[in-house]
């Protein structure tokens, strides 16, 4: 979802940089705290891309009860713990549905969010403020994911 599309609710979340809850390492500068849409009770935090060389993609396809979507574990590189996992295959049920547009999804267990602060220096960075992907320097990316 580009900027422009982004549901004004989304806009006004805070961005988080995400730290793996076992080592400290840097998984994410672009996290939102989210809610699953299969259970709006739980809690995770979600970003359009993870930091470069900074999580793993776990072989093997994972099925939910709750939709078609296909995922996948992702653990942190520098400590092996599982942080969450990666919607590599979308169903058609969660795409049509309102959502943020992320495919990357960490565990609250497993990461430390910390909030992103603006370029004023004063205030948190908001989704709608946060630059395109490939223009957010203060962010070291990994621009071609695979879905």
């Amino acid at each position: 979802m580009s900027k422009v599309e982004m549901h004004p609710t989304f806009r006004r979340k805070v961005v988080y940089n995400l730290e793996c809850s076992s080592c400290g390492s840097t998984l994410c500068k672009r996290g939102m705290q989210a809610v699953l849409l299969a259970d709006t009770k739980t809690e995770m935090f979600s970003t359009d891309v993870p930091v470069e060389n900074a999580i793993g993609v776990i072989d093997g396809l994972i099925s939910t009860s709750s939709c078609a979507c296909r995922l996948q574990d992702v653990a942190c590189i520098v400590c092996g713990n599982v942080v969450g996992y990666h919607v590599c295959l979308p169903c058609r049920k969660c795409l049509q549905s309102c959502n943020n547009g992320h495919f990357w999804m960490y565990y609250s267990s497993a990461v430390l969010p910390v909030e992103r602060i603006d370029h004023s220096g004063e205030q948190f960075l908001l989704w709608g403020q946060l630059p395109r992907i490939h223009d957010d320097t203060d962010s070291f990316l990994e621009v071609e994911c695979c879905r």
